[in-house]
């Protein structure tokens, strides 16, 4: 096929939404995003700490500004959309497990306590704050120690964790 004959209207690949569970986002209406909703930003989840709507002007639309904090690193994105244009948002889903172990490199043992599966396929990430307090924790106590994973965009990171008694 040469580049002459190339037909804009034909679609060039098929997407298949069964293959891609870890990826889940939905588009939504702008205008119906508010605080604490979670939003793509600059390609990343972020959940929205502030939306203002403007109202229309003399030669444009209503407008809104998002400001939005990425869930995983914390940095900050803004967005300024016109409210009738679509954004992604990412299902973004919390699970709790349970630490069996943490090995020499890292590497997390978790016991689903629903399920009773172990995984054993996340790493700690040593910049942030909560993993380095929870391996201070695992190192000092023998209590065991229950963690709360958010994933979001094919991305999971440990949140919060609490000993259990």
């Amino acid at each position: 096929m040469t580049s002459l004959d190339f037909n804009f209207a034909e679609p060039i690949a098929s997407y298949d939404a069964s293959s891609d569970n870890d990826m889940d986002i939905s588009p939504q209406e702008i205008g119906s995003i508010k605080k604490s909703d979670f939003v793509v930003l600059n390609g990343r989840p972020s959940k929205v700490v502030e939306a203002t709507h403007s109202s229309p002007g003399k030669h444009g639309h209503s407008k809104v500004h998002m400001v939005g904090i990425d869930i995983f690193t914390g940095r900050r994105y803004e967005d300024i959309s016109p409210s009738d244009r679509t954004i992604q948002v990412p299902k973004v889903s919390k699970k709790d497990y349970i630490i069996v172990q943490i090995d020499q490199d890292g590497y997390l043992t978790l016991l689903d306590e629903n399920t009773c599966k172990i995984r054993n396929d996340m790493k700690i990430k040593k910049e942030s704050d909560v993993n380095c307090k929870l391996l201070d924790k695992y190192k000092q106590s023998d209590d065991q120690i229950k963690v709360t994973v958010l994933k979001a965009l094919g991305e999971e990171q440990i949140v919060a964790f609490k000993m259990v008694e």
